[in-house]
Order: structure tokens, then sequence, then C-alpha cells
């Protein structure tokens, strides 16, 4: 295999890959994780597949993914936090609703 060929060969996989994140960007903001977890295993094996040396271009490209899984993660972050506090709320409602009606039993 020629070096160009291997070399168009990684842009287009590092291009798929680009798409695979932007997808998984979009169904995060969609707050539709199973659907970015589901993306993010379909990408992993493509993401081990890039070779190291790469032309600009495509070191460029890949630096474009790496700043997308970056904001992914705080977002995931972020929802997660938001959920935590959520159930810790719901759990102290429903304990105050449970000693309420064991005291109204009374």
């Amino acid at each position: 295999m020629t070096q160009e060929r291997h070399a168009a060969q990684q842009t287009e996989l590092v291009e798929q890959v680009l798409g695979l994140t932007q997808q998984i960007a979009f169904a995060a903001s969609l707050y539709d994780w199973q659907k970015a977890a589901g993306l993010a295993q379909q990408r992993s094996p493509l993401l081990m597949s890039i070779q190291a040396e790469q032309t600009p271009a495509t070191l460029h490209v890949i630096r474009r993914i790496q700043a997308l899984d970056a904001a992914l993660l705080e977002s995931a972050q972020e929802s997660r936090d938001e959920l935590e506090a959520e159930y810790r709320t719901a759990t102290s409602s429903s304990k105050a609703v449970r000693q309420y009606h064991q005291i109204a039993q009374l």
C-alpha cells in the first residue's frame, strides 16, 4: 500500500470518527444517553484504528474530535450531577411523606 493511499484511508477513518462524534453530541444534547452510549461503542474500535502519524489536516480534525469529547464529558458530568440532586430530593421527599403517614396513623 502506498503512503498516499494509507494517508487517504486514515483521513477517511478520522472523518468517520468525527461524524460519529457529532452524532454522539447530538444525542447528548437531547439527553438520549443510551443512544450516545451506543454510538460511542460503535466509534470505539474506529478510534483504536487511528494511526499515530497523520497529516496536518487530519490532526486538525482529531483536535476537533478531542474538543467535542471534552465538551461531551462536561455535559455528561453536569447531567449526572443534576440527576443525583433530583434523586436526593425525591428520596428526601419520599421519606418525609412516609414519616407523615406514620404520624397520621397514630
